[in-house]
């Protein structure tokens, strides 16, 4: 780790050293350590990752990279990569990506179903995770085997103010080791995993003190993919008035 910036409340966010300083880690490929509202999480720039041509990919001159959904991921020792290696998670299993807001469900996204927008357009910025068919500029590797990419619009000014500094979202996952519990707050980030990273932002204790709740539509009824912080009665309000309607099944998962 290089560094740990404090980020206090109430400070003024965009354009402080700790969000340029981010910012610029994150755009050159770097892997952050980063508060949202819910738990602490590992995250990189998709743009830093999302257009890189194949033939740099490979671990070595003798070693292809692996491939995802028949597309080679970025190289061993990338920010993507760290990710895995330091939750010693599988490559095929997604990171969902933060996003500035409602409207970016059409740029990375395609096909939302009318209930989807509806709770993005109530419910973000918050504790909520959406799946959706991915748009094609998603990077294959970085979309579940069924196609689907998974979105957030955090309600951190963290988070906000990252995302605008790069000028892209944030493939961002909890920052644990696969198995351990989801850091809420910066005290619990297990050490190992404070050494992985490039740099770290430091706002102490999030709001939440949980998970976000992740929902999908498969076969276009409602599926409760985990119950994280935002309640399901949250969810059926904002589904009030929408065209269609909801039918919830659970299926609770980390």
């Amino acid at each position: 780790m290089q560094k740990v910036y404090r980020v206090e409340d109430g400070c003024t966010l965009d354009g402080s050293p700790a969000i340029e300083v981010a910012a610029r880690v994150l755009r050159e490929g770097g892997l952050a350590l980063i508060p949202t509202e819910t738990v602490y999480g590992l995250a990189v720039a998709v743009s830093a990752f999302s257009g890189t041509p194949a033939a740099t990919l490979s671990t070595s001159d003798d070693a292809p990279a692996p491939l995802v959904n028949g597309c080679p991921v970025p190289a061993e020792g990338s920010g993507y990569r760290r990710i895995f290696d330091l939750k010693r998670r599988d490559l095929t299993q997604t990171v969902p990506w933060l996003v500035g807001g409602a409207s970016d469900l059409d740029v990375y996204g395609r096909n939302i179903d009318v209930r989807t927008r509806a709770l993005a357009q109530s419910l973000w910025p918050g504790a909520l995770t959406l799946i959706v068919p991915a748009a094609p500029s998603v990077p294959k590797f970085m979309c579940a085997a069924d196609g689907t990419v998974a979105l957030r619009a955090s309600a951190s000014p963290v988070v906000a103010a990252l995302v605008r500094a790069c000028g892209c979202p944030l493939a961002c996952t909890s920052a644990n080791t696969h198995g351990v519990p989801a850091p809420a707050s910066f005290d619990a980030v297990e050490p190992r995993i404070l050494v992985g990273v490039d740099i770290a932002l430091d706002a102490g204790a999030t709001p939440c003190q949980d998970a976000s709740t992740i929902v999908s539509f498969p076969s276009g009824t409602l599926k409760i993919v985990r119950q994280g912080a935002l309640p399901t009665s949250a969810i059926d309000r904002a589904l009030t008035g929408a065209s269609a309607p909801a039918g919830a099944g659970s299926a609770r998962g980390r």
